[in-house]
């Protein structure tokens, strides 16, 4: 008789939820924080297997977005955050691309493929999506320079999203 771990049926849990709900649907829904919280902090592995704070990004405007490369939201959204982080880089800016469900290997060949240049970080089993509430994929978080959640959005960003929320930000550091 074959024993299952507990921490393999989590992780076949996470990966359950997040296909439910990257197929369930790519609409967009944004969460307005209107009275700021607490600044968030995250610690993970980048895809060297460094171990990497998001406190270290302190003083800059960063989105954090949730992706996998099997969700096709995440896929199409990917080349417009990649060209917005390119283009807002020096102006204080960082895209904060953190992969789940995934190895940091597999995401590495893909953010490689693709040729992308923003930061990406490796949860393969979720644990931050799921402190944080956050039950789909994609996802994005986008905090002011002192570590705050300004919005939430669920679903795939935009240009248009990203000119409404981040520019404002970045014009009043």
């Amino acid at each position: 008789m074959s024993h299952i771990k507990t921490t393999d049926l989590a992780t076949l849990a996470v990966i359950f939820m997040l296909l439910t709900a990257c197929v369930a649907g790519s609409s967009t829904e944004q969460v307005e924080t209107p009275t700021p919280k607490p600044p968030i902090d995250l610690t993970l592995k980048d895809l060297e297997g460094k171990t990497v704070h998001l406190r270290d990004l302190r003083g800059q405007v960063v989105l954090v977005n949730y992706w996998a490369s099997w969700c096709s939201p995440c896929r199409d959204e990917m080349p417009i955050l990649d060209d917005f982080y390119k283009a807002h880089q020096a102006e204080g800016f960082t895209l904060l691309s953190i992969n789940v469900s995934e190895s940091a290997e597999d995401a590495a060949e893909y953010i490689e493929a693709n040729g992308f240049s923003f930061p990406v970080w490796s949860d393969p089993t979720g644990n931050t999506m799921i402190a944080l509430g956050i039950n789909g994929l994609p996802a994005s978080l986008l905090l002011d320079e002192t570590g705050r959640i300004i919005k939430v959005w669920f679903g795939p960003l935009t240009q248009e999203m990203l000119d409404d929320a981040v520019l404002p930000l970045l014009e009043n550091q």
